[in-house]
Parts: structure tokens; sequence; C-alpha cells
């Protein structure tokens, strides 16, 4: 039997229309497209996020769990010589998703950035800055 979509959910969808979803999810977005299949992705407003992955900014993008789910414990020899990198979260393009369905409905991944920008304010997409900038404030008032 042949898949006639494939239906997927995320953490978080980046401002480009890139994914940061559950481990696994980059490999079937791949297979999707392999066999010409749309994959679509159903996720709430909030997960919007302003911010891109930047190309130096891999190690910050995910984060490394216990290798627990992937191997059995009951084999300590294994342990002892294996080394398991169990990445909770994957990168997936926009160019692998089809459609976005929201809470208000069905997006093309070219449409997110406007979305984007009728959520957030311009000084949102750097939140490191604006972190910054709040700190400068509130020394500058800490002196008057």
């Amino acid at each position: 039997m042949q898949s006639t979509k494939v239906i997927i959910g995320t953490h978080t969808i980046m401002a480009d229309g890139a994914l940061r979803a559950p481990n696994g999810a980059h490999q079937l977005a791949l297979a999707a497209k392999h066999f010409s299949v749309p994959v679509i992705v159903c996720a709430a407003l909030y997960k919007l996020s302003p911010t891109h992955l930047c190309s130096y900014d891999q190690d910050a993008f995910n984060k490394i769990i216990g290798p627990e789910n992937m191997l059995n414990f009951s084999n300590a020899k294994l342990h002892s010589k294996v080394l398991v990198s169990n990445p909770e979260f994957d990168y997936v393009p926009s160019d692998l998703i089809e459609l976005f369905i929201t809470n208000t409905g069905g997006h093309a991944p070219s449409y997110l950035y406007r979305i984007i920008s009728e959520l957030y304010h311009p000084h949102d997409y750097d939140l490191d800055n604006m972190c910054v900038e709040d700190s400068d404030d509130e020394a500058e008032d800490d002196m008057t």
C-alpha cells in the first residue's frame, strides 16, 4: 500500500519555513520527496519563531539526550565500547515541506514570513541583541 501524504508535527517552525522537528523527521521528509509524496506539517502559531538557523550555530540548535531509548543496558560489555550520540531534533529544510496547517488555516512555506511579520515586532527577530539592549537600558536607569 502506498501513502498519499505524510503528516508530521514539529517543535519549532523557523522564519524561513524550516523545521526543528523530532529526530527522524528529516529522513521521513527525504523519503517522501523521493516518492513524490507531499509532507504536511500541523502546528499551532505559537510554534513560529522569528529566528533562522545559522550554519555556525548547529550545536545550539540541537540537544543531545541519553541513549537509553536506543540501547538496551543489559549488555554492559557493549556500552564500554560504543559512544552513542542521540540528538533530540532534526533540521528539516523548507523545500521538503509542501504545506503548513495552523490554527488559522493552511499556508505555503513561502508565506510564513508574512505571518511572522504580523505576529512579531522587528525588534523580536534578534533575541540575543534584545537582551543586551534591555540590560543596557536597565544599567542606564540604575545610574540615574
